[in-house]
């Protein structure tokens, strides 16, 4: 079961999309099957459409005139595998959902108004909830981290119903961009959201960068608006990019700090990958940059039995970067594998626990940033690229074995997929 959280300011828009007949007639028999209240409350689903200002403006009853963003709605949806579930279990269900995101707690009769709206069709069964975030005793709800809330809420709801189980919610992955943010560049005839263009580029600056005045430069060589979070004329306490473009209703540029885009592209985090690198670029390899990035990991592989989690998560995060590079400095012919390996070992370098320095890990990180800047020298060396990529294959398995162990689900997928891939690219001789 998976419960999606979105943001709005139009209740009766809302609500016609939701008992409408959707973009491609894939919302059928749309019909109430909860709400704040058991009795009294119209359903448009079963007037024929002609209760939904009314319902509307029953939601809407405790909103502050120029409220913004008061609507609260919540997609819930069980796998395509799962039994149908009868409204009555889905009225169970919003009920929990409800109390889970903080909008209508158990017992509280002052809560938010909010309704559950189920539809069925090609897409599997699903509940919406549309609440408006305004208690009937003129208080804010408490709403603070409710997808964290609602994704526990989910698993339990699982087990009791009987359906697919769905991982643990994973606090180190990167968000994804809205389905706002995707129409929005289409619109604009872009083909990727900003958000997607901009975290890649904030990512190869980091790995690539030796001081903080390297990672700005090149996010700013890279495209990127930059804006820097110093108050007072005191120490740079964050950034955030946007992309030239990427207008705000405001007029302004959209901004993302890096903690937005992901987890490890905060100021701090950034900060961590150079913080032990030597004070002047380390000496190239004599074989090569390619050869530099072998050696590294393979000292950090044989380190690996010897280190706790600690180190083991420095060196995974180390092993992210280190794709990262490889990906851009690659020859042509194995470029898309690589890139493809660094996508997917991006949530494998941001594992559960901190990270604690590590020698074999920050010179897997000096021996990255040199093959980062070799540029046509590593592009022509397909077989040190290969020969690397082996190595990094291993230690991508290590990192797979060890969050296995500790039952990092997310982490573990991602470890796999990307010793998969390295492994399927060396085997591929065409």
């Amino acid at each position: 079961m998976i419960a999606k959280v979105m943001r709005g300011q139009d209740t009766p828009g809302l609500l016609t999309y939701l008992y409408g007949p959707g973009v491609a007639n894939e919302h059928i028999d749309p019909h109430l099957v909860a709400a704040w209240r058991t009795i009294g409350v119209p359903d448009p689903g079963r007037s024929g459409g002609t209760d939904l200002p009314v319902l509307a403006r029953r939601l809407d009853r405790f909103v502050r005139p120029g409220a913004p963003r008061h609507v609260w709605h919540c997609a819930v949806r069980v796998a395509a595998t799962d039994r149908p579930l009868t409204d009555a279990e889905w009225g169970h269900v919003a009920r929990r959902i409800a109390a889970a995101g903080g909008v209508a707690p158990h017992g509280d009769d002052r809560a938010c108004r909010w309704v559950a709206v189920r539809h069925d069709g090609d897409e599997g069964h699903h509940i919406h909830l549309v609440a408006t975030l305004a208690r009937q005793d003129d208080t804010n709800p408490d709403i603070h981290n409710d997808a964290l809330r609602l994704r526990e809420e989910c698993r339990r709801l699982e087990a009791e119903l009987g359906l697919r189980p769905t991982s643990a919610s994973n606090r180190t992955s990167a968000p994804s961009p809205t389905r706002g943010e995707t129409e929005k560049a289409k619109r604009a005839g872009r083909p990727l959201a900003a958000r997607a263009v901009l975290e890649p580029l904030a990512r190869r600056a980091a790995v690539a960068a030796r001081t903080e005045e390297e990672f700005f430069a090149a996010v700013r060589a890279g495209g990127a608006l930059l804006r820097r979070r110093s108050p007072d004329a005191g120490p740079v306490l964050g950034y955030a990019l946007a992309l030239p473009g990427d207008i705000a209703p405001d007029g302004g540029p959209v901004w993302f700090s890096g903690a937005s885009l992901a987890p490890d592209l905060s100021l701090p985090r950034v900060r961590s990958r150079f913080a032990e690198a030597p004070a002047a670029p380390a000496p190239v390899h004599p074989d090569g940059p390619w050869a530099g990035v072998g050696a590294a990991a393979r000292d950090l592989a044989g380190r690996w039995p010897g280190a706790g989690d600690p180190e083991r998560a420095a060196a995974a995060a180390a092993l992210s970067d280190a794709l990262t590079a490889a990906a851009v400095a690659a020859p042509a012919s194995v470029r898309d594998a690589l890139s493809a390996a660094a996508r997917d070992c991006g949530p494998a370098g941001r594992v559960p626990v901190s990270s604690a320095p590590a020698a074999e890990a920050a010179r897997l990180r000096e021996a990255a940033r040199a093959l980062s800047a070799a540029g046509a020298a590593a592009e022509r060396d397909a077989a040190g690229c290969r020969a690397a990529a082996r190595v990094l294959a291993a230690v991508a398995d290590l990192v797979a074995h060890w969050c296995a162990d500790r039952s990092w689900g997310p982490q573990e997928r991602a470890a796999r997929l990307t010793a998969e891939g390295l492994h399927g690219m060396l085997s591929d001789r065409s």
